[in-house]
């Protein structure tokens, strides 16, 4: 049984769901979370709430949310923590995600005793760990991104904001060849990743794990230039990284960004074409968009992909 600490945080009504959606991110992908949701009351008011293992860093929470409160014309609102009754939480929370079929990926957690379909390409990331788990629609975003990249297959592949490593993961699984780096600037995503690598049995020499703000690691720039970049992050991190992401692509090099609102998509890419690089494909998933960008030496041929797709 485990005993978790719950983390609320209530907001107007007149929010818009994708705005919700922005504040979520920042519980599910950037802060240590074991489970995150979102709903509206009966007055119409949100609340968000999600699940810790340990006392949640209420200083780095709100320092995280403060720009968010600023666009919305906000005060900060209280973050309020409280203790939810023993119960086995995480079984509960695993149990509503069945496994999911993204591509020729086959995403699942412990939970989940079937077999994987025939050439299927399974990923075993359990959803109480929270950093990505194929649930959401960036993530999903980036992998259909991946099974796109046509040619000779990669030699250097980052995943660069790894949470989970389901990125890092599923580009080893379509490059089994490839030389993948794991990149966080979490020591405890680091952890998770590292106990993800050994469940679904990828050796360190494969995979190799970096704690790194951007490219501060020595080893995360000198395995550069990278043939496949991944960072699903947030559009303004994206969009300050630019500069120091771009310079480490190989010349021929893909990159495929995620985290982004449909509404900040052309902002992000603006950002990297002011840095020589072009759009070559486009996914939009509900309220989210992934890019997928070459240096602009490398051609260009847009295509726009959209709609949602739950098991193909």
């Amino acid at each position: 049984m485990n005993q978790l600490l719950c983390l609320s945080l209530d907001l107007p009504a007149r929010i818009t769901e994708p705005d919700i959606a922005e504040f979520e991110m920042v519980f599910s992908e950037l802060l240590d979370s074991a489970a995150v949701s979102y709903q509206r009351n009966g007055a119409g008011e949100w609340m968000i709430e999600a699940l810790f293992h340990d006392q949640p860093d209420l200083s780095v929470a709100n320092v995280l949310l403060a720009p968010l409160f600023e666009k919305q014309g906000l005060a900060p609102l209280p973050l309020i923590v409280t203790d939810l009754p023993e119960r086995d939480w995480l079984a509960e929370n695993r149990a509503a995600f069945p496994p999911r079929k993204i591509g020729r990926f086959w995403v699942y957690g412990s939970h989940i005793k079937q077999a994987p379909p025939a050439a299927s390409l399974p990923l075993l990331v359990d959803a109480a760990l929270a950093f990505g788990s194929g649930t959401h629609p960036t993530t999903e975003g980036c992998l259909r991104a991946l099974q796109m990249i046509p040619g000779t297959p990669p030699r250097r592949v980052l995943d660069m904001g790894c949470g989970s490593a389901i990125l890092a993961m599923a580009a080893h699984r379509i490059w089994p060849a490839a030389t993948i780096t794991a990149a966080d600037n979490d020591p405890v995503a680091i952890r998770v990743t590292a106990a993800n690598r050994r469940l679904n049995h990828i050796a360190p020499t494969t995979m190799h794990l970096a704690v790194s703000h951007g490219f501060a690691s020595r080893y995360v720039r000198q395995s550069a230039p990278y043939d496949v970049m991944v960072a699903n992050i947030l559009a303004r991190p994206l969009m300050r990284m630019a500069p120091d992401l771009c310079p480490h692509l190989a010349r021929r090099g893909w990159l495929i960004l995620s985290g982004i609102l449909n509404e900040q998509a052309v902002a992000v890419r603006n950002a990297y074409q002011a840095q020589k690089l072009r759009s070559w494909h486009q996914i939009r998933i509900g309220e989210w968009t992934t890019l997928v960008m070459r240096p602009a030496s490398a051609g260009s041929i847009p295509y726009l992909w959209s709609g949602r797709c739950q098991n193909s």
